[in-house]
């Protein structure tokens, strides 16, 4: 009677056994794709100081399978989201046939984005917009760039800025955390960045218009070395009421500007403005002095620091907007 389920169990292991079972395979499910493209139509309230702007776009998903991405999308570099505007183009998706499905929005957003201003007033921004799914994880469903047949409209107009190019992309943005549920892991989400690429227009106009001032102050400073030092007391003052007056323009410049740790080409050329009026004012004090004990002497070094300073100022001015701008 033992012999039976000796049998049984060899019969169990046997190749003969295992060729005869249905064979079983656990695969692991493919992520639903969703093509996601935008059309920018307007561009609306840039403000620099905030680092926000509203973009005026409309919004398709075009996919395949039962997870309707219009359902489930978010942005997440929104600003101020209490005023949005999301228009629907249709309650249902529609159906393109071939089971491809889609979903249009207009929508009238504010968002943010870190703006750079090392190279201020020769910056070019980057205007983002950032799209999420916040339901599924990559697992489940995966963004696509619809890069074919996202534009933006050529008749944007932003006062001081144009449009020079626009680049949308994906990525996926893994959460370090499981958000309070001891059951998952930290999940990785897909995501589209949509970038309109801005830069100052006309270039060299607001360029003029921001440092004409800072040249009209140094050429008066540059004049002490043509008063003759019988004059102290007026190249001092010429040289102090210039200074002032650099600082005055750099306060009210940075007022159109958030509060950034680090130096942009406008605080560059500010500085060194400052550096050439204090180098004029101690040479008026320097050759001052020097006259007292021989004139001839105050007026070599008078001579020397002219044609110093106005042959490497301009030189120094045009490495900064060169090399140096950041």
């Amino acid at each position: 009677m033992l012999i039976w389920p000796v049998l049984l169990v060899l019969g169990l292991h046997s190749p003969v056994w295992a060729k005869n079972q249905p064979h079983q395979q656990t695969t692991a499910k493919t992520p639903q794709t969703v093509f996601v493209g935008i059309h920018m139509n307007r561009l609306v309230n840039l403000d620099l100081k905030q680092n926000t702007y509203t973009m005026d776009f409309y919004l398709w998903f075009r996919w395949k399978g039962d997870i309707d991405p219009a359902e489930s999308f978010e942005f997440t570099n929104a600003y101020e989201k209490w005023w949005e505007t999301i228009v629907s183009e249709s309650e249902a998706p529609r159906d393109l046939g071939n089971g491809w499905k889609y979903r249009e929005f207009h929508i009238e957003q504010q968002f943010h984005h870190p703006f750079h201003f090392e190279p201020y007033p020769l910056d070019d921004q980057v205007l983002r917009l950032s799209i999420e799914d916040k339901s599924f994880n990559s697992k489940e469903i995966r963004y696509l760039p619809d890069t074919f047949n996202s534009t933006y409209n050529p008749e944007i107009f932003l006062p001081g800025w144009k449009v020079t190019r626009q680049n949308i992309w994906g990525e996926v943005h893994k959460y370090n955390t499981n958000f309070g549920q001891s059951d998952r892991g930290n999940e990785s989400y897909v995501r589209v960045n949509y970038d309109l690429e801005i830069t100052r227009h006309p270039r060299m106009m607001h360029m003029f218009k921001l440092f004409l001032p800072v040249a009209i102050i140094l050429v008066m400073v540059f004049v002490v070395f043509f008063i003759p030092i019988s004059f102290f007391e007026s190249r001092v003052e010429i040289s102090i009421t210039g200074l002032l007056s650099l600082i005055a323009l750099q306060m009210v410049l940075n007022e159109t500007l958030p509060p950034i740790g680090y130096l942009t080409l406008t605080d560059k050329i500010y500085y060194f403005a400052y550096f050439t009026v204090m180098c004029a004012l101690i040479e008026t004090v320097w050759v001052y002095f020097s006259f007292k004990r021989d004139e001839h002497v105050s007026r070599k070094i008078d001579r020397i620091a002219s044609l110093t300073m106005l042959s490497v100022t301009p030189i120094i001015f045009a490495l900064f907007f060169t090399v140096f701008k950041g």
